[in-house]
């Protein structure tokens, strides 16, 4: 059994073969880190799209995964004869781009192993490196000569995320959350907490609420691509929109519109302890089985959202795609987040960007939230109540690419 040292090479004997990689510390695959393989020519750019966790290749199969580990299948003969591909590249990243939600995840202590389909042969590297605050590394470089594969033990780093190697390869890296998140109208099995990049033709669907006569909110990844945006309510005619903010940290988008808007929500000003607290959700979920407001009840779970990120809340009030973009209302009727992301085949795990987050967005352009705040009960308002008080606020918000 080979063991690689770094810069060492060794023949990999039998294709096709698989590479695990496993994660010996705390962060997790798919949450807090991913990894992308990288097929180049003799000049190092980029031979055809690169292969994700969340988006597979017929040349890189993922078939195993978990947090800790995940084991990809290569066609090394597939890939190897696409446009002069000559080497074959696997970085680790960090999801720590603006709209990450674990800044503190640092790449290192990772186990590769190479090991033959047919044949067991197994080829092992343990990565390692002593520097600090590593966000992206080169770990592992197969190429061919001779008509034979090798594989070298490599561990080029970056702090500046992935985007350094995407401008050196000429390429486009999407170093956003892949496959267990759902987000907008689509599911992923991601947090990419995001869709894919929309085609022309691709139309879907979010949510938006009003915060004064002619703004407002919604999700950045709910406008993010789209070439066309309308508000759809029952009762009035839609109306055409256009972004003024779209902030992929805070994943918060500002709409404005042309005519008045028949009823608007205040956004929560005064801090208070709002754990355990109960909230109302109202929102357009799953479009294709009818436009119908629909309201869901929970609570505040949790004060911050994954990696103790202090943007976000978690909630436990049901949700689904299309959900995001709505408001998440206390019994006053104030706003005291707006749900953005959930993590899939889990419980509760919602997640909601946080009022405080989205009044200093709004201050930022312009926009005075205590001037904004008005029809405020001062006794706590039934489901039914906040329902009624708080609909016309509502709007489907209906996206094309």
């Amino acid at each position: 059994m080979p063991t690689l040292v770094l810069g060492a090479n060794t023949l990999i004997p039998h294709t096709p073969c698989q590479v695990t990689v496993t994660s010996q510390n705390a962060s997790r695959f798919g949450v807090e880190m991913g990894c992308v393989w990288i097929a180049m020519d003799a000049s190092r750019r980029a031979t055809t799209s690169p292969a994700y966790l969340h988006e597979s290749k017929d040349w890189a199969a993922l078939t195993v995964e978990s947090e800790k580990s995940h084991v990809w299948k290569l066609d090394l003969a597939n890939v190897f004869s696409q446009n002069q591909t000559q080497y074959l590249q696997l970085i680790v990243y960090a999801y720590q781009d603006a709209s990450v939600i674990a800044p503190a995840v640092e790449v290192n202590d990772l186990g590769i192993k190479v090991l033959g389909i047919e044949v067991a042969s197994d080829i092992d590297y343990a990565f390692h490196t002593p520097e600090r605050h590593i966000k992206a590394s080169i770990v592992l470089e197969i190429y061919q000569r001779n008509g034979q594969y090798k594989c070298r033990a490599l561990a080029e780093t970056s702090s500046q995320s992935l985007a350094s190697f995407a401008e050196r390869l000429q390429i486009s890296l999407d170093a956003r959350y892949p496959n267990n998140m759902t987000t907008g109208n689509v599911l992923h099995a991601i947090p990419n907490n995001r869709r894919p990049r929309p085609q022309p033709g691709d139309t879907w669907t979010g949510t938006a609420f009003a915060i004064d006569p002619y703004h407002l909110l919604t999700c950045e990844h709910v406008v993010d691509g789209a070439t066309q945006i309308a508000l759809r309510q029952q009762g009035y005619p839609d109306m055409e929109c256009q972004v003024l903010l779209a902030d992929e940290g805070s994943d918060t988008a500002l709409l404005k519109v042309n005519q008045p808007l028949p009823s608007y929500l205040p956004v929560r000003e005064r801090g208070y302890d709002l754990l355990g607290e109960q909230i109302t959700t109202l929102g357009f979920p799953l479009t294709g089985l009818g436009s119908q407001l629909q309201v869901t009840q929970g609570n505040i779970a949790g004060l911050q959202g994954i990696g103790n990120d202090i943007r976000f809340m978690q909630f436990t009030a049901p949700i689904q795609p299309g959900s995001s973009g709505s408001p998440l209302l206390l019994p006053t009727g104030e706003v005291v987040g707006m749900v953005t992301h959930t993590i899939a085949n889990t419980q509760n795990m919602n997640y909601a960007v946080k009022y405080q987050l989205l009044s200093a967005l709004l201050t930022s352009c312009g926009l005075n939230v205590s001037e904004l705040t008005h029809n405020i009960s001062q006794t706590p308002l039934s489901t039914p109540q906040i329902t009624k008080q708080s609909k016309s606020a509502l709007w489907l918000v209906g996206c094309g690419a």
